[in-house]
């Protein structure tokens, strides 16, 4: 189900550099987010998983939190170190490694944070790391994951295409699993496809992904929708137009589980 990862992204920093910049507004504005949603007061230990070339990260440590970032690729990883070394050096780990399969450290985490593509995996990997967030999670900790919403990318996204100088990138969506099809390709190739595939939920599908995991949604809220007419992305969206949403995890008390069981 994963083994299009890799090279999906890879070609995305080959083409565009995506995950090769520097910090931008948008990723302090994700990290205020972040903040704001878990009600964070004083350092923190934060994990961040998929975290690219470590901008996001880095705008977390910049707020004064202790952060450990797991990216996939090679090339994006390197970028986040230098960029922790110019300016978080003591906040900042970087670790390379495959999520699904990293064990993690013997630390628990205050706040674990995963951005923009939750999904990759079948519903069972997806199951999978959130048994392994559980594990990971302090006590009184929270988990935020940010999800696609079905009811957007199958329906007003569906077949919108965008030039990106040397490709085209376009939204497609497959009905019968409930996956948002991203697919990029160069203007001089159209037929060397390289495509993502995210499994899409709405709340009440993600919550079936908790059963039989001591884990439980405390908070919802709704992330951004975009605006095809002024070609810009409104910061959150109501839940109709929204691209994509926030779940907030808390972990059950022991005693309302054992009571659940």
């Amino acid at each position: 189900m994963r083994d299009w990862v890799a090279e999906f992204y890879k070609k995305q920093n080959d083409w565009l550099g995506v995950y090769l910049g520097p910090v931008t507004e948008e990723d302090h504005r994700r990290a205020q987010r972040l903040q704001d949603l878990a009600e964070l007061n004083g350092k923190k230990k934060v994990l961040e998983l998929g975290g690219g070339g470590g901008q996001t990260a880095l705008a977390i440590a910049q707020l004064g939190h202790e952060v450990d970032m797991v990216e996939l690729l090679e090339s994006s990883a390197n970028w986040a170190k230098k960029l922790a070394e110019q300016h978080a050096p003591q906040r900042l780990n970087i670790i390379q490694a495959d999520f699904y399969d990293w064990e993690g450290p013997e630390k628990q985490y205050d706040l674990i944070c995963y951005f923009d593509s939750f999904g990759i995996g079948s519903d069972l990997e997806q199951k999978e790391l959130l048994q392994k967030m559980h594990h990971w999670l302090a006590p009184d900790g929270l988990i935020v994951i940010e999800v696609g919403a079905s009811w957007y990318w199958s329906g007003q996204a569906w077949g919108q295409e965008y030039d990106f100088e040397l490709g085209i990138r376009r939204h497609e969506f497959d009905p019968i699993n409930c996956r948002l099809l991203d697919k990029w390709w160069l203007k001089n190739s159209p037929k060397e496809v390289y495509q993502q595939s995210l499994r899409c939920y709405t709340p009440a599908d993600f919550e079936l992904l908790l059963e039989n995991i001591p884990l439980k949604i405390s908070k919802l809220q709704t992330g951004p929708a975009f605006d095809e007419a002024q070609n810009i992305v409104q910061e959150q969206a109501d839940w109709a137009d929204c691209m994509t949403y926030f779940v907030c995890l808390q972990k059950e008390s022991e005693k309302s589980w054992t009571d659940q069981k």
